[in-house]
């Protein structure tokens, strides 16, 4: 069990280990499926993902061209920015873009989550989370820590000393805990599903939709409408605009004794959301920095020491 209030900021890298695709691989998927061909009004050779494209060109829609501009932009300028989302803050004054960019990441999320080592079969209910697939991932790690000196009786309050901000799109946390809750204590899906419901989790940028509303990977049984789940999704510019999710960010990290960045790339816009407004406590921090030099992990804890004072700030990088 966690013995103080303990926050996780997850990151893209975070997903390594569970294979779902991170930065550049995700701009990679979204550029491929937004290849879209218009023959004589209908969809011809060479578009990629009709699911997707449907979602727009399938109801008659006035924007029509704009969409399929908005398709093509995509595709021919999306691997020459960073991410995904910093192409679309790029062209944040374009609707069009921003909303076919948006359907994009959900569509390929989506496809991501049922890929990836968590995901369990619906079709048949005995089917369980094979936790040997995924021994060495830190959600692995995190249940081995949280389980012990909470009793079977205690399950409801678990999760009550960690919160958590996650940066990423997907639902793979809250899919984990279902399953994970259920395998270690012995409960029906339906008690874990709550107790996770009622945890402190964070989407600063939003998801591609609560469990409930869209299964995790998606659904074979009808198409989706990739437009419409595109509304959950905010770019930066939306995000600041969310004040209740501001607050919420500035309360975790307040209230935090402990803090945990795990494949988190320290980006400044990011960090800027989580320099605290007051109460600038002294707290205990660890960060994965994979990847990074020696002088970026020393900007960083510098940048933290400001946020957190102490007497003493010391940093290890490790590989």
């Amino acid at each position: 069990m966690f013995n103080r209030r303990t926050l996780f900021i997850i990151g893209a890298g975070a997903g390594f280990e569970i294979e779902v695709p991170v930065g550049r691989a995700l701009a990679e998927d979204i550029a491929r499926r937004v290849a879209v061909v218009i023959d004589h009004g209908q969809l011809g050779k060479g578009t990629v993902d009709e699911d997707l494209v449907l979602s727009f060109f399938e109801r008659g829609d006035p924007n029509a061209n704009e969409y399929f501009n908005a398709f093509q932009l995509i595709r021919n300028g999306v691997l020459l920015a960073n991410s995904i989302d910093d192409f679309l803050n790029i062209h944040e004054g374009s609707p069009e873009v921003v909303t076919v960019g948006k359907a994009a990441i959900v569509r390929s999320i989506l496809s991501a989550e049922r890929r990836c080592k968590l995901y369990v079969d619906p079709s048949n209910i005995y089917n369980k989370l094979d936790v040997a697939k995924i021994r060495d991932a830190w959600l692995v790690k995190f249940m081995q820590v949280l389980g012990p000196g909470k009793k079977a009786h205690e399950v409801e309050n678990v999760l009550d000393d960690v919160s958590f901000i996650n940066f990423n799109y997907d639902r793979c946390l809250q899919y984990f805990l279902r399953h994970a809750l259920q395998l270690l204590y012995g409960i029906e899906p339906k008690q874990a599903a709550a107790i996770v419901a009622k945890a402190n989790v964070i989407h600063p940028y939003g998801s591609v939709g609560p469990l409930e509303r869209v299964p995790f990977g998606g659904t074979d049984h009808s198409r989706m409408d990739y437009r419409d789940l595109s509304k959950a999704i905010k770019t930066y510019t939306e995000r600041i605009e969310e004040q209740q999710i501001l607050q919420n960010i500035k309360s975790a990290v307040r209230e935090a004794r402990c803090i945990v960045f795990l494949g988190f790339a320290y980006h400044k816009q990011n960090m800027a959301l989580l320099k605290p407004t007051r109460s600038r406590k002294v707290k205990q921090i660890y960060g994965t920095a994979y990847g990074m030099s020696d002088s970026d992990v020393s900007e960083v804890v510098e940048e933290l020491g400001s946020y957190f004072p102490s007497r003493e700030m010391r940093h290890k990088k490790r590989a």
